[in-house]
């Protein structure tokens, strides 16, 4: 069944009502670590950390996967699993202390510090690489796990930090015992235990707070750098850690961007603005987008696509169930969408192509002019997170999102090939072209898949009334006071 519909009074109830988020246990932590010695088997393990930046005024991100298995936080750090049948051994490698590096980037914690508040054995950093080659000179297979794909550039592309690490490892050792091993941390990190599913409640209760903010203070005359330091300045204020992702305010033809982030347009009266938005609570990042019109009211072309990318979001949503294919909601939401757009004129029929190149090789669907991403992802520790679903079908526990779209760009003839038959549809599409032009909507939503069914979680309006409503409301002139509730709820207990 579709997700009813509420009233602007209960959505906005729902969104401050925010659970204690959880703090993620050391017996958490060591219980995933003995699940990534089981899944992967006889041998070793190394888990690779983010390194200091190069820059030491630049921010540090820790690496996933090392986030997920230790909590650690601090630069320079690794993990290692070895595991032989039952037995299981582990040691947490962080960076020595060094006072006169610390003026410039803090205060570490020492090994035995490092060691009470991780709960795991402790050494240097500077002994990861000898340990390593004693394993593989023993003959013990060794997965390592981290960030191997680097930047491309127009001289190949670049090698990480990572990727050094283990080539080094190949040339004294043969590429016969070592692997990549990051495929079974992802299959761990699908799981969502309870309290990352509280922490991920936590940010994505700011985040909705966030889209309030911009619903209530946002007006004609704004620039869109201005919507990005309000929702910014909203998930700090809030109890946020960082945002999730770059926040995106595309006003006008920019909202026909998918990726926009130049953020720098004065936005215009009875356009759409499209927030593409995510806070990071705990490390757990929501991703939240609305599409809403400057001024209070969509236009009848504006309401047109919107109504009909938000019918695909219910079929995303029907398809979205306990077994299903992870595939289904998406071509649930595509078959919607090419339906919609034919009535629209904007395609031929939902079954309508065009020439993808100019050779006229190949067939493409016309309604993947208008909507070319996919549907859903997991949300997590990253933006788009490994889930249950990682297994190609959805599982209780699963947090995804669903986020159909559709995007009209003024230069639809240059985006087709030019062709014969190209050339025959932009003629036949062109009333429609022009009157839907510029105009461009995507609707996203975080859900928990449960045995009970699909709860949403970001309860920010979406109906075309309750959008409408929450515009007209009397306009703010300063962001709210914080909520108290949800500042200092989440603290680190590890550097």
């Amino acid at each position: 069944m579709p997700i009813r519909p509420m009233g602007l009074a209960v959505l906005i109830a729902m969104t401050h009502s925010v659970p204690l988020p959880a703090q993620i246990s050391l017996t958490e932590y060591a219980t995933r670590r003995e699940a990534l010695g089981r899944l992967a088997g006889d041998g070793a393990v190394v888990v690779l950390g983010s390194g200091e930046p190069v820059r030491e005024f630049d921010g540090f991100s820790q690496s996933p996967h090392l986030k997920y298995l230790t909590g650690w936080e601090a630069p320079d750090a690794a993990l290692l699993v070895i595991r032989s049948g039952a037995t299981h051994r582990e040691m947490l490698y962080v960076a020595e202390r060094n006072p006169a590096v610390e003026v410039w980037t803090g205060v570490r914690p020492s090994l035995p510090e490092a060691q009470r508040m991780s709960g795991i054995p402790t050494r240097v950093i500077g002994e990861l690489t000898a340990t390593c080659d004693s394993l593989l000179a023993a003959g013990a297979p060794l997965r390592i796990v981290g960030e191997f794909a680097g930047d491309a550039s127009t001289i190949g592309a670049a090698r990480t930090r990572d990727q050094v690490f283990m080539d080094a490892l190949k040339a004294r050792h043969g590429d016969g015992s070592i692997t990549d091993g990051n495929r079974a941390v992802l299959a761990l990190r699908g799981t969502k235990s309870p309290a990352e599913i509280a922490l991920l409640r936590g940010a994505i209760a700011i985040t909705g707070r966030a889209h309030q903010e911009a619903m209530r203070m946002v007006t004609a005359g704004w620039n869109e750098f201005e919507v990005q330091a309000l929702i910014d300045y909203t998930f700090r204020r809030n109890g946020a850690d960082r945002n999730g992702f770059f926040t995106a305010a595309a006003s006008g033809d920019n909202a026909t961007t998918l990726h926009y982030s130049q953020n720098d347009r004065p936005i215009q009266q009875g356009e759409l603005l499209l927030l593409d938005i995510g806070a990071a609570f705990g490390g757990y990042s929501a991703d939240v987008t609305r599409t809403i019109p400057v001024g209070g009211a969509f236009s009848p072309a504006q309401r047109a696509i919107y109504e009909l990318v938000r019918r695909a979001q219910i079929a995303g949503e029907r398809a979205v169930q306990i077994g299903a294919a992870t595939d289904a909601p998406q071509m649930a939401a595509a078959d919607t969408i090419a339906r919609g757009l034919t009535a629209l004129g904007l395609v031929e029929s939902p079954t309508a192509t065009y020439d993808c190149d100019s050779a006229a090789s190949q067939q493409c669907p016309q309604w993947r002019l208008y909507y070319m991403h996919g549907l859903s992802h997991g949300i997590g520790l990253d933006v788009h997170d490994p889930d249950l679903s990682y297994s190609g079908t959805y599982g209780a526990g699963s947090v995804v999102t669903i986020e159909p779209g559709v995007y009209v760009r003024r230069n639809m003839q240059q985006v087709l090939p030019d062709t014969p038959r190209n050339r025959a549809v932009l003629e036949a599409l062109a009333p429609a072209l022009s009157r839907y032009a510029g105009i461009g909507v995507r609707i996203e939503d975080d859900y928990l898949l449960t045995a009970s069914g699909l709860e949403w979680l970001s309860t920010v309006p979406r109906e075309v009334a309750e959008v409408e409503a929450a515009l007209k409301a009397p306009r703010a002139a300063t962001p709210r006071v914080r909520d108290p509730a949800m500042v200092g709820r989440y603290r680190r207990s590890l550097p």
